[in-house]
């Protein structure tokens, strides 16, 4: 099935035509619209759509918390409404964008959530504050601004590569970090829910172990290597929440002691359980 998206060459072209100049009269533009949803969707409707079918969207309407990170129970919603979707859909921007302008069209976000960062301060009152400033700061807080809108709307490759729609949108976050959890887990509920208090235990570790799965050089791209060790991941962190473990530092050492043994072992041609001893090692060295 083909889902309607923005057209992936005017997307980009607008979000490059938007960073070209700091606090120019294009990012000022595109903020006053968003401040105000009409302008906005009229403001996103010189990006061409492809032809193909919407998605359905979230059946109610998200705080700015609930948009900023969706609760567990919306995140399986959005995704079980959206099963249909493949991972060669989901990696793009156009598609997002898209997405997210629909949800603003119909009322379950607001377009000014897309202001909003990761400080918690409230969309609406920091465009506003980059708007009114006369300083010389002006400049640099519009194009902060105009950064956060593109990255929640759908991502921003042009700076942030090809993790930025698995991190930094939070409707496409909410699906890959769901498909994640569902996909390692399988039919066990608790490990799903395991799996889940991973992928959800911030944003930084998040991005960190995006970073390992789409990373091209990555051993995290052998689906067995990945789901042992995320499994041992869920567990040492269910047994020790605020240990090495749970954080990223701690993340990025334990996949580099696996692909560090990977370079002299084929780890993917082991069996189960070898492979299991073998994570298990890394795991417990991320807390020696």
């Amino acid at each position: 099935m083909a889902y309607r998206e923005f057209d992936n060459g005017e997307y980009s072209k607008l979000r490059r035509d938007l960073l070209r100049v700091k606090g120019g009269s294009l990012q000022e533009q595109f903020l006053e619209s968003v401040r105000h949803r009409d302008r906005f969707l009229e403001f996103m409707q010189r990006v061409p759509l492809t032809a193909g079918d919407d998605i359905e969207l979230c059946p109610y309407p998200l705080t700015e918390a609930e948009f900023r990170e969706p609760p567990i129970d919306t995140q399986q919603r959005l995704y079980e409404g959206w099963a249909a979707i493949t991972p060669k859909i989901a990696c793009r921007s156009s598609f997002w964008g898209h997405v997210t302008c629909n949800h603003i069209r119909e009322r379950r976000i607001r377009s000014v959530y897309l202001g909003t960062n990761g400080n918690h301060v409230g969309g609406a009152q920091r465009i506003d504050r980059a708007l009114r400033d006369s300083s010389d700061r002006r400049s640099r807080m519009m194009d902060d601004c105009v950064r956060a809108t593109l990255r929640r709307l759908g991502g921003l490759p042009e700076a942030r590569g090809n993790r930025t729609v698995y991190v930094d949108c939070p409707l496409a976050r909410a699906w890959w970090r769901e498909r994640f959890a569902v996909q390692i887990g399988r039919s066990d509920h608790s490990l799903v829910a395991d799996v889940r208090n991973v992928v959800r235990l911030s944003k930084t570790y998040w991005e960190a172990l995006v970073n390992m799965v789409v990373s091209r050089n990555s051993v995290m791209g052998s689906h067995e290597i990945r789901n042992a060790f995320v499994v041992r991941l869920a567990n040492a962190i269910g047994a020790d929440p605020a240990g090495p473990v749970a954080t990223g530092s701690g993340l990025v050492r334990g996949c580099r002691n696996l692909s560090a043994l990977q370079a002299v072992r084929e780890l993917s041609a082991l069996d189960t359980e070898e492979l299991k001893d073998i994570v298990d090692g890394v795991i417990s060295s991320i807390s020696a």
